[in-house]
């Protein structure tokens, strides 16, 4: 095991790694992550980042 493996949280390997988990499951969340962040980019993601 490398020094790094070592230093990630017990139960890393139990995180969601669905490909759309990003994405706002309800719609009132998306509205709050739109207010938060502004529009998400191509991905679907909200990075709050200009362009």
């Amino acid at each position: 095991m490398s020094s790094k493996e070592s230093e990630q949280p017990n139960g890393l390997d139990e995180v969601d790694v669905h490909p759309d988990v990003h994405r706002a499951t309800e719609e009132d969340e998306e509205q709050v992550l739109r207010a938060l962040y502004g529009e998400p980019d191509e991905d679907g993601i909200y990075r709050g980042e200009e362009i």
